[in-house]
């Protein structure tokens, strides 16, 4: 089992176990972690992996001197698990990133950040709780456990007595006394103590998974279960019993406004009762699926219903009418909503790998709150060929474009908005830009000014890899998942699956012989297909004796029989024209490679970029490697540019050197 196999076992785990995570406002969901391999660009055959927490990049004076950062305008992109204002002192705001170690904390409403997770083990965090008199006392529920800290932070106790598995929800009583515990697998727990001690609140059978909780005024606790509907306990958790409207369905997040009414949603359905639970009816826009829920202050039943990808849902009389905000967040899946308890109109919103946001103004315009927080993950990068000094970039945050060589850049996506984007690839006399994303293909005609879903008709579909037919330009290619391989025939406006053969595989790299027009690569999650018909029929061409996933393809311009492969095992090489792989130089570079680029003035000097290790080069063709800066970062993109410059795009942003 390759790591990129291993990884995707862990991935169907780790969604399960977000599916809950929200804000501190009673609403619960979490960060949908895409169910996708990561993506590969063209000509550059870059692939990013999933985000993962590796060493810090090397400091200038060492390797990394001849490395600069580039990037000015390209914002840190994060998973936010969950975002709470402190009762007491709203200029107080706690920010879990599903990272490890990654617990924020602002003191000044949001403006800036500071960690706050030292000393703490590093376990992404999932919930937060807050005391409502002391804003230095925070609970955290961690994929493994509970945590706790009575000095913001500096320190932190792990709660003894919490299983240490995955906690997705953690509630206060209205009282400050009592603080449940509920998550995957362990069912409610409660404390008395502040979390000093706990223990098991039955009658919930071994192996329940709570998702979110809900302690009401009067002293009700409500629980949603995964598959086994809402449960209520009238004496503060000690006996339960199943509330029948909503018995045998996941409730993700719950939350209560003044007298009676509570909300509970249901697989993305909101539901609402005016009577404590006993009875519900259906609520929200029509077609809005909605991912996260908090209720606050300000107008009476005030609602937030956060979505996947289609924006924010505000209702001011208890969801009865909607207004659909926040534009600007369209293709971001909102993982959890907090309300300033001081301030009507102010509210904070967590995205899936977007960032945290904040609004002034009750949710019409939101802006970037957590800039600072994160990292810039660079998929993708591709430079225009009438004009050296423009560069694109695919983020996790769309496409920025840069018109001075890479020193400044600004976002270009439009309307498609906050899409990761996972390949790039223009044509080189039309100017033609392509972008392939996580629900398809995109095409820009004026350099991404506007663009056009061009795969619009085959729906949402992961796009790995895009490549331009360098003999016929209005010929393109796209690796996919699910649809594997797809053409256009005519400049991106129309696309056909070619894949005959290859409908189980995704395909992560593509490339087009530079000679032969009908000879096509594929690299796929297990190996390297080839195609002498222009993809009507497929060979596969296996690497080694077992399976490998091939994240880079390389041809020599000057010698197309001689082809690279980045793959989980290093790089392969193939010389002979009938694709006979062997790896070249696995005693020097044995890592994930995840880019490979060729010198265009010296053939036999090669860069390939690797999964945590950095950039490595070879002067020989691939038969040895070293190391070439960068160690502990992720490289996803490798641009040479004629003026004798290398650009990588990385899992720590944007770096330039001379090559």
């Amino acid at each position: 089992m390759t790591p990129r196999q291993s990884f995707a076992i862990a991935l169907g785990f780790w969604v399960l176990l977000l599916c809950i995570v929200g804000c501190q406002q009673p609403g619960n969901q979490a960060p949908v972690t895409p169910a996708t391999p990561p993506a590969t660009t063209m000509s550059i055959q870059a692939t990013a992996p999933p985000l993962t927490t590796s060493p810090a990049v090397e400091t200038p004076g060492s390797t990394t001197g001849r490395w600069q950062a580039m990037g000015h305008g390209i914002p840190a992109q994060i998973a936010v698990a969950d975002v709470a204002f402190a009762p007491s002192d709203p200029q107080t705001v706690y920010l879990a990133a599903y990272e490890p170690d990654g617990l924020y904390r602002s003191l000044d409403g949001g403006a800036s950040w500071q960690p706050t997770s030292w000393g703490f083990v590093p376990f992404a965090a999932l919930t937060l709780a807050i005391d409502p008199v002391d804003p230095e006392t925070v609970w955290i529920g961690t994929v493994a456990g509970g945590y706790r800290t009575t000095d913001g932070g500096q320190s932190w106790q792990r709660m003894a007595g919490l299983p240490e598995s995955p906690i997705y929800d953690l509630e206060l009583d209205r009282m400050g006394d009592r603080l449940y515990a509920a998550g995957y697998q362990v069912g409610v727990w409660l404390s008395e103590d502040r979390g000093q001690t706990w223990a098991a609140s039955q009658p919930f059978a071994a192996g329940s998974s709570i998702l979110s909780l809900l302690t009401h005024e009067n002293g009700w606790v409500f629980a949603g279960t995964g598959g086994q509907g809402l449960w209520l306990s009238r004496n503060g958790g000690q006996s339960w019993h199943r509330i029948a409207a909503l018995s045998s369905t996941h409730v993700t997040s719950l939350a209560a406004a003044e007298g009676e009414y509570l909300y509970a949603l249901t697989e993305g359905q909101l539901h609402a009762s005016a009577d404590l639970g006993r009875s519900w009816t259906e609520l929200g826009p029509n077609g809005f699926e909605g991912l996260s829920l908090s209720t606050g202050v300000g107008p009476r039943r005030l609602l937030y219903l956060g979505s996947k990808g289609q924006g924010v849902a505000v209702s001011k009389d208890g969801g009865q009418n909607w207004q659909v905000l926040g534009a600007e967040l369209y293709h971001a899946d909102i993982t959890c909503i907090a309300l300033d308890p001081s301030a009507a109109g102010r509210a904070m919103l967590g995205t899936r790998y977007h960032g945290l946001y904040a609004t002034n103004d009750g949710g019409k315009y939101w802006s970037l709150s957590s800039e600072t927080v994160g990292q810039p993950v660079i998929n993708a990068l591709v430079q225009d060929v009438h004009d050296p000094q423009r560069l694109f970039a695919g983020t996790l945050d769309g496409v920025y474009r840069s018109d001075d060589g890479g020193r400044n850049w600004r976002p270009v996506s439009g309307a498609m908005g906050k899409l990761f984007v996972e390949a790039l690839a223009m044509a080189p006399t039309s100017g033609l830009l392509f972008a392939g994303t996580q629900s398809g293909v995109y095409v820009s005609r004026d350099r991404g000014a506007s663009w056009t879903w061009a795969t619009a008709d085959l729906g949402d579909i992961a796009v790995f890899a895009v490549a331009v037919d360098p003999h016929d330009e209005t010929r393109i290619y796209a690796g996919s998942w699910g649809h594997n391989i797809l053409r256009s025939n005519d400049g991106g406006q129309s696309w056909a699956p070619i894949h005959r053969g290859l409908e189980t595989l995704s395909v992560h790299a593509m490339a087009v012989d530079p000679i032969d027009p009908a000879r096509l690569y594929a690299g796929t999650v297990e190996t390297i297909w080839r195609s002498i018909d222009s993809g009507q029929s497929w060979q596969a061409t296996p690497l080694a004796d077992r399976p490998l996933t091939t994240f880079a393809l390389a041809a020599l311009p000057s010698n197309p029989v001689v082809l690279y492969a980045g793959t989980t095992a290093g790089v392969y090489r193939s010389t002979t024209g009938e694709l006979a792989w062997v790896p070249a130089g696995v005693e020097t570079l044995d890592a994930t490679v995840t880019a490979v680029a060729i010198d265009p003035r010296e053939p036999d000097i090669l860069y390939a970029g690797t999964e945590h290790h950095g950039v490595f080069r070879s002067d020989d063709g691939g038969e040895h490697w070293r190391s070439w800066g960068l160690a502990g970062t992720s490289v996803y993109a490798i641009l040479l540019d004629a003026n004798g410059q290398i650009t990588l795009g990385t899992d720590r942003g944007l770096f330039r050197s001379q090559y």
